[in-house]
């Protein structure tokens, strides 16, 4: 089996590689389902997933990445909810709690990895992982078992489409053991070769004939993909092969000292990209959206790549922004859409700004291996910016020496001052500009 690099992303969620097959699995957020028989779930279990969504769908309870036991007395049930994620954890008393996320970010089109693990009984614990950092960590009921029958992309065979996932899901793994962080980072990037005993069930999702979902372990379970419209003569599923002309890793907005609105988006590859426009909306829908720059041109190299627009056409409100990119062979693609809410301090038109010192971000956060700072002067002084690990150490220096008034910025690459390589972790960035000192945290994941 061959497999080749993608990245992953988050949003403000980190960019992450992660070797895997040619293709995942395209759920059409209408009625397409998998499930797959309980592979020996008891009292503990983690389940991991891949999952790129197409749409921020909200309904009433989310839209389905993956269930345990999903009948009437359900056990366990991770949905996306817009832009966060919900875990479900349902009680033997016919109770069920929800748990969200609050600043997951996600955003269309990026790739995230999520695991979820659950113990029953006395500890009745669950807790969620988005790209192998902890977001949720909660006591629950005393959960169902587990039932004989798991799904992925929707909660059972005809079920609401509301509850239907739309997007790609890949690498999806079972364990029958509770799975520490530092083994999720660990493996979440790989692929799992020798399957380990307590991996009871392994669905990389490369290949299917339409109808059978393969369980790489033994005894496998496999699975079976399903369709509620029975009469739907095309295949329930289409895989997709994932490299695409564009990586993007990173698609934000951010404010600017004058009210603007700055776009910024992060590229890994780009393979015959003609460039960039960007789409700004009052509401949420792309149709009706008014293209707001000219053409900015793609650079097409291999590694990282910044881009940065300004939107000064705005007043206060809530707006939406698309990034679409467009190809030398005619196709495009549309990424977002991402908010932002434009507050006018100000209430004096012919009154400028006040600009003050400070950080403005650090993005993408986690991130992995870059991380891009943005800070604004007031006036022109002279900055050090250094960056701290947990240990409270200072791993990297940059003396910027005297900059202007105004917005500056730099990246981390994530190495220290001997150019080795920086561990999974906190990290407090810490501005210095003369007597006084600003900081901001971020997550480097790998």
């Amino acid at each position: 089996m061959t497999h080749k690099q993608f990245i992953l992303m988050a949003i403000m969620i980190a960019a992450i590689g992660f070797m895997f097959a040619n293709n995942a699995l395209y759920f059409d957020g209408v009625d397409d389902v998998v499930k797959f028989p309980n592979p020996g779930a008891t009292n503990i279990v983690s389940m991991e997933a891949w999952f790129k969504p197409s749409t921020l769908k909200l309904g009433t309870l989310g839209s389905t990445i993956f269930a345990a036991n999903p009948s009437n007395l359900k056990t366990l049930w991770l949905t996306q909810y817009g832009s966060e994620l919900r875990l479900w954890a349902f009680g033997s008393e016919n109770n069920a709690l929800y748990f969200q996320t609050s600043g997951a970010n996600l955003q269309v089109g990026q790739w995230y990895h999520v695991a979820v693990t659950a113990q029953r009984g006395a500890a009745n614990r669950t807790k969620l992982y988005l790209n192998g950092v902890l977001m949720i960590d909660q006591a629950s009921y005393n959960l169902n078992d587990f039932g004989t029958t798991f799904t992925l992309g929707n909660l059972r065979e005809g079920a609401l489409s509301e509850f239907a996932f739309h997007g790609y899901i890949d690498e999806v793994r079972v364990w029958n053991t509770i799975r520490t962080q530092s083994e999720i980072q660990a493996s979440m990037n790989t692929v799992i070769s020798p399957y380990p005993a307590n991996l009871i069930a392994y669905f990389p999702l490369d290949s299917s004939n339409a109808s059978t979902i393969y369980d790489l372990t033994t005894p496998a379970a496999n699975a079976t993909a399903q369709n509620g419209f029975t009469a739907n003569p095309a295949p329930v599923f289409t895989t997709s092969d994932v490299t695409l002309p564009v990586e993007l890793t990173t698609f934000m907005a951010t404010g600017t000292a004058e009210n603007f609105v700055r776009l910024t988006w992060i590229t890994q590859s780009e393979t015959d990209v003609m460039g960039y426009y960007i789409y700004r909306n009052e509401t949420s829908s792309f149709a009706t959206a008014t293209r707001v720059s000219g053409l900015i041109e793609a650079q097409n190299q291999a590694g990282t790549t910044h881009y940065n627009f300004i939107d000064s056409e705005v007043s206060e409100g809530t707006y939406y922004y698309w990034l679409q990119n467009v190809d030398y062979n005619g196709t495009d693609g549309v990424h977002g859409p991402i908010t932002y809410n434009v507050m006018i301090q100000d209430d004096d038109p012919e009154t400028p700004g006040i600009v003050r010192t400070g950080f403005n971000a650090v993005y993408p956060n986690p991130f992995n291996p870059t991380a891009f700072l943005s800070y604004t002067l007031a006036e022109a002084a002279d900055v050090q910016i250094s960056v701290i690990n947990a240990r409270g150490q200072v791993v990297r220096t940059f003396r910027e020496g005297t900059r202007n008034a105004g917005e500056h910025s730099l990246s981390w690459d994530g190495r220290d001052n001997t150019g080795m390589d920086c561990s999974t972790g906190i990290y407090l960035f810490r501005l210095n500009v003369g007597e006084a000192s600003y900081t901001r945290k971020a997550v480097l994941v790998k």
